[in-house]
């Protein structure tokens, strides 16, 4: 779809363009107002604030999104911590808004097309990530315009740009997070099946190479993190021959050695972890009930339901439609997504975390919209079609609205980076911290974000002048959490600091202590 914008075009879609620029506030209003957790911190301490060289070759953590920490430490320089962190996701969130319509409108009219952006914008998963720090809500922008672009080449848009544009795309979502590869299967299978049937074997061997293209460039991008980590590891580890040796000699000197025990140390350290095949398998359903009721509350069933019936009719619309251009290629892309994932979790007997299938948020809804649009167009005259499709749309706009501002939608990312943050704002000058013992993993990453400070860490609490000291200390009962960790905690401790130490801030879980 290239069509001009004009403000013919504007009027023509004014219902999603105001859905969209709602979104667009409501995504950057959340992005200041709701205070970022402990994953976005972490983030922000280790890799964003460090800029896009040291981001690009460091992995100390399998949940580190490696192509979103470049982009957003680019986005750093601008010297604000929330647009740095969380800026590349905000932007990414309003493009998924504008690439779902853009595809839907090649397929449905207008007032389906806005349903479809709608009900995905409203999901409860993909609305929280929206203004995240993490890198799920890129790599699904890197599914939509990898798919945009196999759609280009499938009506005879065989142009180089659009061979580059879906090669990026696959190379920056496996950048972004490695799980990416459960969308970019389906994208590439869709891509290949269409041309297969239609027997465009030039054009198939075009975007087959623009794959291994892609493979390349992600495994180049990924070699120089394993060169990194190998060369780290080999340097600090006492039984190795290349003990106190500097990094950069490491790899110079041996790098099949040195990448060889980066791989290793990544394979050893998965995000996702296996369980039991059969167990997989027999709680595959519970899974996915509780998947999609982080899309919709207390609609999981329901949704669960309607993927296995979207599923049966886009497998069997892609069979009758194999012919058809468009229908046919809409269909199968609905059937690869809906089908190929729950096989790759089953294969590899995985239940990700929830918010690494966020993405499939965009084959759900579209696939509910469109079987719902070629039922109506095929049970309806042309006068209630108008009516059903106005009315869809209205439909899901108000229920996404009225999402964005219910207690459910607002409620805070973070707790015990709250408290701290409060705790610190009490303070004359938090800069003035110097010689601080840590009692948790949240402290060091919440002052580096808020005030953009790094004091002097102490490991011992005698040489400590500073001390922040968290609910588990005045309430032994407290539940002390498995992660992050907590550090000192004991009956020593808090009689060392009492007798020691004066209160200078708190908070009703938080307290700040000064030699």
């Amino acid at each position: 779809m290239t069509k001009k914008i004009s403000v013919d075009y504007i009027k023509e879609h004014i219902a999603c363009i105001i859905l969209i620029t709602f979104m667009g506030i409501i995504y950057i209003y959340n992005m200041f107002a709701n205070k970022p957790w402990y994953d976005e911190l972490y983030t922000y301490y280790y890799f964003i604030s460090r800029g896009p060289i040291y981001a690009a070759i460091h992995w100390p953590v399998p949940n580190n999104h490696v192509g979103y920490s470049v982009l957003s430490a680019f986005l750093d320089f601008f010297g604000n911590p929330y647009i740095g962190l969380r800026g590349v996701s905000c932007i990414a969130a309003i493009c998924n808004l504008i690439l779902i319509y853009r595809l839907c409108l090649n397929f449905m009219n207008k007032w389906f097309s806005t349903t479809a952006t709608a009900l995905y914008a409203g999901a409860f998963l993909v609305f929280r990530l929206a203004f995240q720090g993490r890198g799920y809500t890129l790599a699904t922008t890197c599914l939509l315009v990898a798919i945009l672009a196999v759609y280009k080449v499938s009506i005879g848009q065989c142009f180089m740009r659009n061979y580059v544009l879906f090669a990026a795309a696959l190379t920056l979502g496996l950048y972004i997070v490695p799980s990416s590869i459960y969308w970019v299967v389906p994208v590439c299978v869709t891509g290949g099946l269409y041309l297969l049937v239609q027997k465009r074997f030039k054009d198939l061997w075009h975007l087959v190479f623009s794959g291994i293209i892609a493979a390349i460039a992600t495994t180049f991008l990924y070699l120089l993190i394993w060169l990194a980590i190998g060369a780290n590891l080999l340097s600090k580890n006492p039984e190795s021959m290349f003990y106190g040796i500097s990094q950069v000699r490491i790899i110079l000197k041996v790098p099949f050695a040195a990448a060889k025990t980066g791989i290793d140390y990544m394979l050893a350290t998965p995000y996702i972890q296996s369980i039991d095949r059969l167990t997989c398998i027999k709680t595959m359903p519970d899974y996915l009930v509780s998947l999609f009721g982080n899309y919709y509350d207390r609609c999981g069933l329901l949704l669960f339901i309607l993927l296995i019936i979207v599923a049966v009719i886009s497998i069997v619309m892609t069979i009758i439609n194999i012919r058809s251009r468009q229908g046919f290629f809409l269909h199968l892309f609905i059937s690869c997504g809906l089908v190929i994932v729950p096989l790759m979790l089953m294969v590899q007997s995985v239940h990700p975390y929830l918010r690494v299938l966020s993405f499939w948020a965009v084959f759900l809804f579209i696939g509910i919209v469109y079987c719902l649009y070629v039922f109506v167009l095929k049970l309806t005259q042309e006068k209630a079609q108008n009516i059903l499709s106005l009315a869809l749309a209205f439909a899901a706009i108000i229920v996404t609205a009225a999402s964005c501002f219910s207690s459910f939608y607002k409620s805070p990312l973070a707790t015990r980076e709250n408290e701290i943050a409060m705790a610190l704002a009490e303070l004359d000058d938090p800069h003035a911290i110097d010689n601080i013992f840590y009692t948790d993993d949240f402290q060091k990453y919440v002052i580096k974000f808020y005030y953009d400070y790094a004091p002097n860490e102490v490991y011992t609490l005698e040489g400590a002048d500073y001390v922040i000291t968290g609910p588990e200390f005045t309430d032994p009962g407290n539940e002390i959490p498995e992660w992050p960790v907590l550090y000192g905690y004991s009956p020593e401790m808090i009689s060392y600091v009492k007798d020691n130490m004066k209160e200078i801030a708190s908070t009703d879980t938080y307290t700040i202590y000064r030699k």
